[in-house]
């Protein structure tokens, strides 16, 4: 075989790195929302020139295994859902108004009896509540913590889930997609009070300090309530985005 048949046939070399990166993304190494090396670590860790590093890593994120985010570094996919699915917890980057990345991380998934606003909004359920506890970090600059309630009467397989199979899942969408139960009217509330002390311990705030408090509801056909979110947004210097929501000319006076 000719010299030059060969050179032609070798995988480029950015190419190769992408497969070593891709190799510890599938063994789980690297998991959902791990951040990568530095592109100088990478270079020293994998022997290739800083040109082929970065030129690998646009690579993978061209691929949607990685999202890179200016200034912070880079991260394995999959705790991200699409730009376009996003309906709440927008914000926009100052310098090219480009929807800055939003990464979900599912604390827990549980079954609860408790009672509260919730309940008062998706009806007495004699079977409980899915509550659904989420870490929402936008850019990797700030995180929001978000409490999501559904019926388990209509959703006890989300009880079966582990809380890594929601991450980078838009709740909505899964409802839509996978349990036949579109969202057809979302309503939305906004409170500026202080925090418990149970949500700044998550979202590593201050004691006593004062945010955003969204309340996020959600009905399907029939205007059957389906979701009740609750959303803690600590105080910083990015824009929110709230798309408009039309009203539903059906929906009781």
């Amino acid at each position: 075989m000719q010299e030059a048949e060969v050179r032609g046939r070798r995988k480029a070399k950015y190419k190769l790195a992408s497969e070593i990166l891709l190799d510890q993304i599938e063994k789980g190494d690297l998991r959902p929302g791990d951040q990568l090396p530095s592109e100088g670590q990478l270079v020293a860790q994998l022997g290739y020139s800083l040109g082929t590093i970065q030129h690998a890593l646009r690579h993978l994120s061209a691929m949607g295994a990685v999202v890179r985010v200016h200034g912070s570094g880079t991260f394995v996919s999959g705790v991200r859902p699409p730009d376009e699915h996003l309906r709440h917890f927008r914000f926009r980057s100052e310098e090219n108004g480009d929807l800055l990345p939003v990464f979900f991380e599912t604390e827990s998934i549980e079954h609860t009896e408790a009672q509260g606003p919730w309940s008062r909004f998706l009806q007495s359920e004699s079977k409980g509540y899915v509550k659904i506890q989420r870490l929402i970090s936008v850019n990797r600059e700030f995180e929001i913590f978000s409490e999501l309630y559904l019926p388990a009467s209509r959703f006890p397989d989300l009880l079966a889930m582990e809380p890594s199979d929601l991450d980078g899942v838009s709740v909505r969408d899964l409802l839509a997609d996978k349990l036949n139960t579109p969202t057809v009217h979302t309503e939305q509330t906004m409170l500026c009070g202080t925090f418990p002390p149970r949500v700044t311990r998550r979202i590593n705030m201050p004691f006593g300090v004062t945010g955003l408090t969204l309340t996020i509801r959600s009905e399907t056909f029939r205007q059957t309530p389906v979701i009740w979110q609750r959303a803690f947004v600590p105080p910083s210097d990015r824009e929110m985005e709230f798309l408009d929501t039309a009203p539903n000319p059906a929906r009781r006076k």
